[in-house]
């Protein structure tokens, strides 16, 4: 393979010719972060003399849970990174050295975030009172792109093949974990073991839809159930380097979840299932409201991820932590399509990546737009207070 650092003219014009951006600042963040390895080999061996001692993960001091999860999480990152910029390199020889902007993106994410890992395992190594929980809110999440049309074949086939590896990892780890657990700690335990379960069923599915890799109908859900499940595999890691974690953890939101028959093209998906429910008969009466709302999913580049925010506002509702809302002249849904439900908050929430406080009131604005002159499928979390949207105190908005 031809040297990424130093990519020949020609490279350089196809590149420049097919929008490709240059990859030497991912090569370099790289290089740089190769003792992700050296770390994680360290990390490993620690968790084979704990055993030698007669200690575990269960009983082992602090800085030893925060190396091997800091490791742990260094090699997770620099493996995804990696894997990514080999496969864009693989796929295109002919412009090695770049990569599409998707890739660039989640490369860079990915191998810029392994230093501040690397920098704690070092620290775990040479401060037995380091606590990597005291300074970081744990288990971290897995920094992943949006999925998006148009990404790269080798893009999905890098995450494919970065997933199975660190797959491999953590199954190991957490035999570790169940092997020497306490019997006080086996409900907690069992409840890792069910998201690794839901991790593996999700991996296998994946790979179920393998030859239909080509079809683009597929890619948005294969793509976010990669992700999904690797984000998934990057917590069970961090579980089972410091089990006090165990206390008080909740599963990441997750696409996993969502049963595929619900997505659009699905035997039992409603393209109504954005909308408010006391108001839905006026909307599915309307002809320009069922033009509208069909257009909205076809525009939409990710509706796993759209219905995946809906699916927390469901929980919250259930769980009695938001209830509807009713403006003073009596609407409950937004002023635009897909005219979502008004929402009060009766108990602090996160609804996607929103924290939510007690008395605020919301809604779930989705649709297609712009920013910055380039078209942007909107998935956001309003607050209010809402007023109508005419004067005539038609459908409120904020």
């Amino acid at each position: 393979m031809a040297d990424p650092l130093r990519p020949t003219l020609m490279a350089r014009l196809r590149a420049s010719f097919g929008g490709e951006q240059d990859a030497r600042v991912l090569e370099a963040l790289r290089q740089a972060g190769g003792v992700a390895y050296q770390e994680w080999m360290l990390a490993e061996r620690l968790r084979d003399q704990l055993s030698a001692d007669g200690a575990t993960v269960w009983t082992a001091p602090a800085a030893a849970n925060s190396q091997i999860l800091a490791a742990w999480s260094a090699m997770v990152l620099q493996t995804l990174g990696e894997t990514i910029l080999d496969s864009a390199y693989a796929a295109n020889p002919g412009t090695v050295g770049y990569v599409p902007p998707v890739t660039f993106n989640q490369a860079w994410h990915w191998l810029s975030a392994v230093d501040g890992w690397t920098i704690r395992a070092r620290e775990a190594r040479n401060n037995p009172r380091y606590d990597i929980s005291a300074e970081l809110a744990l288990p971290a999440p897995l920094t992943v792109g949006p999925v998006m049309r148009g990404c790269p074949q080798e893009h999905r086939e890098a995450m494919l093949h970065a997933a199975e590896s660190i797959r491999h990892h953590a199954e190991l780890a957490l035999f570790t974990l169940q092997e020497h657990a306490p019997p006080q700690a086996q409900p907690a335990v069992d409840g890792v073991q069910q998201l690794a379960a839901l991790a593996a069923a999700g991996a296998d599915y994946v790979t179920g839809l393998r030859a239909g890799y080509d079809d683009e109908r597929l890619h948005d859900l294969i793509d976010h159930k990669t992700r999904s499940t690797v984000a998934l595999w990057f917590h069970i890691g961090q579980l089972a380097a410091m089990p006090k974690l165990l206390a008080g953890y909740h599963a990441p939101r997750s696409a996993l979840l969502l049963d595929p028959g619900l997505l659009p093209g699905g035997a039992r998906f409603d393209p109504w299932c954005l909308t408010d429910p006391i108001s839905l008969p006026r909307w599915r009466a309307d002809a320009a409201a069922v033009q509208a709302i069909e257009r909205l999913w076809r525009s939409d580049p990710n509706p796993a991820a759209t219905l995946a925010i809906k699916m927390d506002i469901d929980r919250a509702l259930a769980a009695g932590r938001i209830v509807h809302h009713r403006t003073p002249r009596g609407w409950t849904c937004y002023y635009s399509c897909p005219w979502s439900a008004l929402y009060e908050v009766r108990h602090p929430v996160r609804i996607g990546v929103r924290d939510l406080r007690v008395l605020d009131q919301f809604t779930y604005d989705v649709g297609p737009g712009r920013v910055h002159g380039r078209p942007h499928f909107r998935r956001a979390i309003v607050t209010g207070p809402f007023t109508p949207a005419r004067p005539d105190g038609s459908a409120p908005r904020r």
